[in-house]
């Protein structure tokens, strides 16, 4: 594998076999690092110096705005772009430590593990400090912290838990203090579902844990099939945006002087395109999830994150497919007038896209609270899924049941959201067609044809002459 380095502040870029990245980057016990140069490579990821073999990973923890990887050496935390460190958690996860995994949560699996979080703690449990990135898992009976070759163990009830906010220079800290007679903790960087999650198990006695042999012998995926895909529809956004196509094609004021060329049927096609582009995020989603064959995995094909991409990219795709069309019609008048470019509307149609940036950035940031309430909701399933796999058979799944209504529930919130950030934006390009870009095109249509130049004129003159000349001798000859 070659390396070579980006530039700081770049995004990622393939190098080689490769990808590059540029993150703040936090080793456990050390001061933290900004833009370090992380290569991920099929085997290892390099952090600036330093390498990381994957299969030395027993867990990757996924955070607002962060990653966190552990192993029994380290802890690392990657901070950056959210598509960036989605991308590094998918390849780390790959590559890592199933065994390791496997060996850290069967102990617990008679608790019922309620969640699992990568976090930063503070305090101190019996007496012994507490302190840097930890894995906590937290089950029914109890909070289990691991790091490196440390673990501790809080069990509940405790006497008092309190959410910790955050504030406003802080985006993604809010967490939880846990109070007892012998431990006071802090535990930051938890989603608000898992806090909720842990104060209602972390202030009631838990039930005896029922001792049967076969904890030991099998994990609950050994003898009986993951749970099926149970997918949401998308049918709100579908539906809506059919409408909403309909209703901005309508809303064009068409130009009676070139309605010709321009009529309703014509906005009907050009909408009903935009409405494809629109939609083609929670279709290619939807279709990835509905070949999955089991629960897990269709929550993985159909990734929050990957759908906010995939949406940033579907916006970015119909502005283009918008002034394309637009640009096209122009040129199609430039040469059928017979006009130069000095007349076309390059400078103009750059302000509108300026413009029309703006109305989709706005669009964007309105749907970034759905699509992270998906993303928490998403990652509690996977955690429950995890921890079934390794739970007895015997084990109750209300937990699974209950993490995947909750999920579809976040889903089809999103689904509407999407569907009305959709039609705004619609509105907006059919606001752009009237009051922008039909009437340029009204102006350029009205335009006389510029007639060609004398020296054009002889030159086709000269031309139909050859050919009438050449044609005569061949009929005489």
């Amino acid at each position: 594998m070659s390396v070579e380095r980006a530039n700081p502040g770049e995004p990622r870029r393939r190098v080689d076999d490769a990808h590059e990245f540029m993150f703040d980057v936090l080793v456990d016990g050390r001061p933290a690092r900004r833009k370090v140069s992380v290569v991920c490579a099929e085997s290892a990821i390099h952090v600036g110096d330093d390498q990381v073999d994957l299969d030395t990973v027993f867990w990757v923890s996924r955070r607002a705005g962060l990653v966190l990887l552990f192993t029994h050496a380290q802890t690392y935390a990657f901070h950056g772009r959210s598509g960036d460190v989605e991308e590094l958690a998918r390849t780390v996860e790959r590559g890592s430590d199933r065994a390791a995994q496997r060996s850290l949560l069967q102990p617990l699996a008679a608790e019922v593990v309620v969640c699992t979080a990568g976090t930063a703690a503070s305090g101190e449990i019996d007496g012994a400090s507490v302190t840097g990135l930890h894995l906590a898992v937290f089950t029914q009976r109890a909070l289990h912290l691991f790091a490196r070759n440390r673990k501790h163990t809080l069990p509940w009830p405790v006497d008092r838990v309190s959410e910790i906010n955050t504030a406003p220079d802080e985006p993604g800290r809010a967490g939880l203090r846990l109070s007892a007679a012998t431990a006071m903790l802090t535990l930051r960087y938890l989603f608000p579902e898992e806090i909720q999650a842990v104060a209602r198990v972390a202030r009631r006695s838990p039930s005896p844990v029922q001792q049967d042999g076969s904890i030991e012998m099998f994990g609950q995926a050994e003898v009986t099939p993951p749970p099926a895909a149970d997918l949401p529809e998308f049918t709100a956004s579908a539906e809506t945006l059919k409408a909403a196509c309909q209703a901005a094609a309508d809303r064009v004021r068409i130009d009676r002087s070139i309605a010709s060329r321009f009529d309703r049927a014509y906005f009907e096609r050009h909408f009903q395109e935009l409405g494809e582009i629109a939609l083609g995020p929670l279709i290619l989603r939807r279709s990835a999830a509905a070949g999955a064959a089991s629960l897990e995995q269709a929550v993985e094909a159909m990734d929050a994150e990957q759908l906010r991409q995939d949406t940033i990219a579907a916006f970015h795709g119909a502005a283009d497919q918008l002034f394309e069309v637009y640009g096209g019609e122009v040129e199609a008048l430039l040469s059928e007038k017979r006009l130069s470019r000095e007349h076309g509307v390059s400078a103009r149609a750059a302000e509108q896209r300026t413009k029309l940036a703006g109305i989709l950035a706005a669009q964007m940031e309105s749907l970034d609270p759905a699509f992270g309430k998906v993303l928490a909701r998403q990652h509690l399933l996977l955690q429950r899924l995890q921890a079934r796999e390794h739970a007895p058979p015997e084990t109750d799944e209300t937990g699974v049941e209950e993490a995947t209504r909750e999920w579809k529930a976040q889903i089809e919130t999103l689904d509407h959201a999407y569907g009305s950030a959709w039609s705004h934006v619609l509105g907006q390009i059919a606001d752009l067609w009237s009051e922008r870009f039909l009437p340029r095109l009204r102006d350029l249509s009205a335009k006389p044809s510029r007639r060609l130049s004398e020296t054009a004129r002889l030159a086709i003159l000269a031309t139909v002459t050859f050919v009438v000349v050449g044609a005569l001798a061949l009929w005489l000859f």
